[in-house]
């Protein structure tokens, strides 16, 4: 337990740090803050993880799959849910089926598992990003130009790229991976710093649907991805990331994509906010069985 500590503890430290600023500077305007970290640290953050990485095929292979199987199980479970309680909250389906993978996903996996962990992450985050970006823009934006938004996510591009170098061997040189590595390690901290801070903005409504959203993404999350490890026989620290990202609270983006397109925006934020709350205490418990 003590290591399982000094994994999540730090995590945890950093968001709130996050939050203790909100509290003292209130309506500071992190929007440009967040379009750094989407636009630039993000995808240098990505690409330098992937050009980096010496992940098997198999790995990479089983991690795609489990990945898109995993979030699109989540999704239709998620609509059999909102139907059974009765919900039109189409939103919900994002924060119950998109977990926060990436801001504090891969800082759990590197600390527990290094930078294997780190990669393997970046392979699970970026399957998820890309549903996020593709079908999940599709599903809330009700207006025009769905596709055109899709093609203006930054980091889709830097996942194509980085895969390519990785791929065929491209050796990037030093003097511009370096630079590359800098601005991407801003990712993470930045991130929770700005996650904690948004956890002061949000107000709890709808406390049942909220409750219960979020039960299903972390507890459902973390069901589904063990029997998608099971049945295809996925051992060692690949298994790890994908049953603890699968059990990760809602994804930030989910809150702010909803924002973006006007669908379900104060709901969706009060099911990040509880998520994680709750994996303050899930994540620890998970990493222990793990």
């Amino acid at each position: 337990m003590i290591e399982v500590l000094k994994v999540t503890i730090p995590v945890f430290l950093i968001i709130l740090v996050g939050f203790i600023f909100g509290k003292i500077k209130k309506k500071v305007n992190l929007d440009q803050i967040v379009n750094i970290i989407f636009y630039i640290s993000t995808p240098c953050l990505v690409f330098s993880s992937l050009v980096k990485s010496s992940i098997q095929l198999k790995d990479f292979f089983d991690l795609v799959v489990a990945t898109a199987i995993i979030t699109f199980a989540l999704g239709i479970l998620s609509f059999a849910v909102l139907k059974m309680i009765k919900s039109k909250n189409i939103g919900l389906s994002l924060p119950m089926s998109i977990g926060n993978t990436g801001y504090l996903g891969y800082p759990i996996a590197l600390l527990a598992w290094g930078f294997e962990g780190l990669s393997k992450a970046v392979i699970f985050d970026n399957t998820a990003f890309i549903i996020l970006l593709t079908f999940g823009i599709f599903l809330i934006h009700r207006g025009k130009g769905k596709f055109k938004e899709i093609l203006k996510a930054a980091p889709m591009y830097a996942i194509i790229l980085g895969i390519l170098f990785n791929t065929l061997n491209i050796t990037t040189p030093e003097i511009i991976l370096n630079p590359i590595d800098m601005i991407g390690a801003i990712t993470i901290p930045a991130a929770l710093i700005v996650l904690g801070y948004r956890l002061t903005e949000i107000k709890i409504i709808n406390l049942k649907k909220s409750i219960i959203a979020s039960l299903f993404k972390i507890i459902i999350g973390f069901l589904v991805a063990l029997i998608i490890v099971r049945i295809f026989g996925i051992t060692g620290i690949t298994r790890n990331v994908i049953i603890i990202l699968a059990a990760m609270p809602s994804a930030v983006m989910s809150m702010i994509l909803c924002q973006k397109y006007k669908r379900d925006a104060s709901l969706v934020a009060s099911v990040v906010f509880i998520t994680t709350i709750i994996s303050v205490f899930s994540i620890p418990i998970i990493l222990s069985i793990l």
